[in-house]
């Protein structure tokens, strides 16, 4: 890995968002932009031509969607890694590029700095996938190795929170559609969910910078925290 940089194909159905990646992953220390794709035909015939090791995939493209590439690429059994980028926001999109082994799972919008980080994380993980084969193989180096993958580090820090995805999305989509602030007497109501468990799936998002609070003053009592999406 030291020897050879990371090959990496850009695929973006809109041509400015392409070439400022390809830029991105240009500019970062053993990454080289191997090639840009605009639909679904063109990133497959460049996977196929030259085997890169990273593809930067969003979802929407004007011919297929993107997660059909990642469907074909898997059955193909192409040596290709993937980081959706992608303004998909649905759990159904989110959970297949998890059952895929999707390396990370970017929002539009986001900082570049975000994607910089997880191009770095990702360099690290084949970095210690090259050292893992001079060394025995162990559980601590296949610990070690899921450690670097991004997706794999977020579900497990959801599931150590007691965070249900599923659930995530329901109090999320309460707040989408009401478009206002909401107590989480009302999400409650609203999700069929309990009053705690609202309440600690609205901090998630509010932690996760997903939702902002407000506090409502009344003349006597504790103020009312409300809470509204901030997508």
């Amino acid at each position: 890995m030291s020897q050879k940089n990371i090959q990496v194909v850009v695929v973006d159905d809109d041509f400015m968002i392409a070439r400022l990646h390809g830029k991105l992953v240009d500019s970062i220390p053993c990454y080289q932009l191997a090639g840009t794709a605009n639909n679904y035909e063109t990133a497959l015939h460049l996977v196929n031509e030259l085997q890169p090791d990273l593809l930067l995939l969003d979802v929407y493209m004007p011919d297929r969607s993107g997660m059909e590439l990642v469907r074909t690429i898997r059955a193909k059994t192409l040596p290709c890694d993937v980081i959706l980028i992608t303004a998909a926001k649905e759990l159904e999109v989110i959970e297949e590029g998890f059952r895929f082994g999707v390396f990370d799972y970017l929002i539009k919008p986001f900082d570049l700095d975000r994607l910089q980080k997880t191009l770095k994380k990702y360099f690290q993980y084949k970095m210690s996938l090259a050292k893992s084969n001079t060394l025995s193989i162990d559980q601590t180096v296949v610990d070690d190795l899921k450690q670097l993958r991004s997706v794999n580090q977020s579900v497990n820090q959801l599931q150590q929170k007691g965070i249900d995805l599923r659930t995530l999305e329901r109090v999320r989509n309460c707040l989408l559609q009401a478009n206002r602030f909401l107590s989480a007497e009302e999400v409650a109501s609203m999700s069929g969910v309990s009053r705690s468990t609202a309440r600690n799936y609205l901090v998630h998002l509010v932690e996760s910078q997903r939702a902002e609070e407000q506090l409502l003053y009344g003349t006597v009592g504790r103020p009312q925290r409300l809470y509204r999406c901030k997508d």
